[in-house]
């Protein structure tokens, strides 16, 4: 049996997203990630994952009806709501990809922090243009080893479903999201290979990738 809650529009979200798969698809992750992301805590105790991306997907609708948020509010919500639904730390840690071994301790506490605010950044931008869509969540979840995968689609208001496939895992007993794949296509691979091609882009250089997360959250292109 699927269960059905609306989800925000994608539509009109002009934030500048250097990604190398489709922007539909990159957008739709995104925000998709951003909904689950953007519960309240008490959404993520002990739930089964299925349960875990629905409770939490309904919950964030309150939060998303508010027009009077300002963007700094917004963003303030967003960046507490991540912390307690994403896991960031093996998130980022992945999208390094290899160069997350040669990181320095000062280099890693930088990263975090970007890494965090690029997330926020991009997630606010899209929690504001909601309007009505739905994401029709599957009952259960198949198990990848230590990981939990929940299968649901998004239904447009025109255009046909996007498949997309939410990965979680437990973390200090609590359920925490570690990738969305749309249509196939992960999109924390995705970013750890766009992340790889500045840094190998600039000689294996990874402060060249903390400078372009800098001029991406600042809005600059």
């Amino acid at each position: 049996m699927q269960k059905t809650i609306n989800l925000h529009s994608l539509a009109g979200c002009h934030m500048p997203l250097p990604l190398t798969v489709s922007r539909r698809l990159l957008l739709t992750a995104l925000a998709g990630l951003a909904l689950v992301a953007a519960g309240p805590v008490r959404a993520a105790q002990a739930a089964a994952p299925d349960q875990f991306i629905r409770e939490v997907g309904t919950d964030t609708l309150k939060a998303l009806g508010d027009r009077s948020l300002t963007q700094e509010k917004r963003e303030g919500l967003v960046r507490t709501l991540l912390t307690n639904h994403l896991d960031l730390d093996a998130v980022g840690r992945f999208c390094l990809g290899r160069y997350s071994r040669g990181i320095t301790p000062e280099q890693k506490k930088e990263y975090d922090a970007l890494f965090e605010d690029y997330l926020t950044k991009v997630y606010a931008q899209l929690l504001s243009q909601y309007n009505g869509e739905t994401l029709e969540v599957r009952d259960g979840a198949k198990a990848a080893g230590s990981e939990s995968i929940v299968e649901s689609q998004i239904n447009r208001q025109s255009g046909p479903p996007i498949r997309v496939e939410w990965k979680t895992h437990e973390k200090d007993g609590k359920p925490r999201v570690t990738d969305v794949i749309v249509e196939g296509v992960s999109m924390a691979f995705t970013q750890r290979q766009q992340f790889e091609s500045v840094i190998q882009n600039n000689g294996g250089k990874i402060d060249a990738l903390f400078a372009a997360m800098k001029k991406q959250i600042a809005g600059r292109r």
